[in-house]
């Protein structure tokens, strides 16, 4: 006998939808919906701490009780909370009839990530996979009166499309050699047909890189950032990323990883393309958007170093590093948003320390933390993995990881370097101090408590260290015979 449950947070999330939705139906009020939008966010997050009432049944249970769901999800309701406080400062689109729809897609795409983390069905996983793409197309296209923004959103959906043609395929075929829809990778080494099993698995693998944007299935990233509004572009870099890491953790937490086969050697040269091919993106770009999608790019191949190393600190160093990565990008974001909004040339950002000490400082914080530099939380987020890795006894990706680091080194501190240098003229400096904006008290508050984050979870890791080494992954439930007939 096993038991099913729906999460306290997707509970909340379907709920504060629906009221939302039946607000926007009797008026339009932006401001309403933004505040609306937001408590139902905060009222997910208290109850994604509370415990679930389990219920005995004989079906195949969808969602998992663990503190990996409950953890990635917090983390996803965080960031979501962060992006409405963002997306309140600067209107999203130019047409006042339309805004109020953007926190309903906002709180919707938050319910198909928490609805991804706790998966352990293969439709409850599908179900939250295209509620978070479709909502994601609306945004990604919300800023209508933009040629760019219909372009990223052309191209989000095109592909959005064929990784989910992947991973039904490879579904079917898992299905067809295991008859079950349980949300775990079949085990190939036993497997009665392991060409059937294993096509599946490589399938389902291709489908999670594309929604990733590992290489070489990341070409899509750099052109949907640049395109969509910055708001978006956070949570399209981050909040995505960590609904499918961890939906990704959990398909393989059956599978003995150390053991050479097809899918671990997939995830390896994926791995080592991502670190270094994320890196080389990011090191010539001169638009501050497509620098960051060539860094989240490179951020994917170390979480799967940590991934590809499942002894004590695998699990917990890939918690620890999305926590510190989500920080620091939503805080580059946040200051995007909030002070140069139209600015994602990297020329503009020139003077910065000049003109706006505290916000180049903040910035300076959030960029060392991605580079890995002490004392920002980033150092310790990748030393983790490194130790994961020593563990996993992962020496070559090690050394990639270490490489491609060093690569990355130069557009952080480049980016930091401009911000110390006045532009190269005065004129160019007295027509851009106009273009500088004052962060609304929302965003400034943002800025600053991600700012400290970033900084004292670097020199005082121990309590995010100790939260990330309790974390788990619930066998899957045993089922009847009879639900799989």
């Amino acid at each position: 006998m096993s038991y099913s449950f729906l999460p306290n947070a997707v509970l909340v999330l379907c709920i504060g939808s629906l009221v939302q939705m039946s607000a926007i139906a009797w008026r339009r009020h932006v401001a309403r919906d933004a505040v609306l939008g937001l408590i139902v966010l905060v009222c997910a997050l208290v109850s994604i701490m509370m415990p679930t009432a389990l219920i005995m049944t004989g079906s195949l249970p969808l969602f998992a009780p663990d503190s990996w769901a409950s953890y990635s999800g917090a983390l996803i309701i965080l960031s979501s909370i962060a992006i409405v406080l963002m997306s309140r400062h600067n209107a999203v689109s130019e047409d006042p009839n339309v805004s109020s729809e953007y926190y309903l897609l906002l709180t919707l795409s938050t319910l198909g990530a928490v609805s991804m983390t706790g998966a352990t069905h293969d439709v409850s996983f599908f179900l939250g996979l295209e509620t978070l793409s479709l909502s994601l197309l609306g945004l990604i296209a919300f800023r209508n009166r933009r040629i760019d923004a219909g372009e990223a959103a052309m191209k989000y959906i095109v592909l959005s499309g064929v990784a989910s043609a992947s991973l039904v395929f490879g579904f079917a075929l898992t299905y067809a050699e295991t008859g079950t829809l349980r949300f775990v990778s079949p085990d190939i080494t036993h497997a009665p047909e392991p060409i059937l099993a294993m096509m599946g698995t490589i399938l389902v693998l291709t489908g999670m890189f594309f929604k990733l944007s590992a290489v070489p299935f990341h070409l899509w990233l750099a052109d949907v950032l640049e395109g969509t509004s910055i708001p978006v572009a956070a949570l399209v870099a981050v909040s995505s990323k960590i609904a499918l890491f961890a939906a990704m953790v959990r398909y393989f937490s059956a599978v003995n990883l150390y053991v050479p086969n097809a899918q671990v050697n997939e995830i390896a040269v994926v791995a080592v393309l991502s670190m270094l091919g994320g890196n080389l993106l990011a090191l010539r770009q001169n638009n501050l958007k497509r620098l960051l999608a060539g860094s989240s790019i490179s951020h994917i191949g170390y979480l799967l170093v940590a991934f590809l190393s499942p002894g004590p600190f695998g699990i917990a160093s890939a918690a620890f590093y999305l926590a510190a990565y989500a920080a620091a990008t939503l805080g580059i974001f946040a200051i995007m948003d909030g002070i140069m909004p139209q600015g994602s040339q990297i020329e503009n950002w020139h003077g910065l320390f000049r003109r706006k000490p505290a916000m180049a400082l903040a910035m300076s914080i959030m960029l060392i933390s991605l580079a890995g530099i002490p004392p920002a939380v980033g150092f310790f987020a990748k030393f983790y993995v490194a130790a994961a890795g020593v563990s996993g006894h992962r020496i070559g990706l090690l050394l990639v990881l270490v490489l491609s680091s060093t690569i990355g080194l130069y557009y952080y501190l480049r980016l930091i370097l401009i911000m110390l240098t006045p532009a190269p003229e005065e004129e160019a400096v007295s027509a851009r101090y106009s273009e500088l904006t004052v962060p609304s008290m929302g965003n400034a508050t943002l800025i600053a408590v991600l700012a400290c984050a970033t900084l004292l979870l670097g020199i005082f890791p121990s309590a995010l260290v100790s939260r990330s080494q309790h974390l788990f992954i619930a066998p899957p439930a045993p089922v009847l015979t009879t639900a799989l007939r």
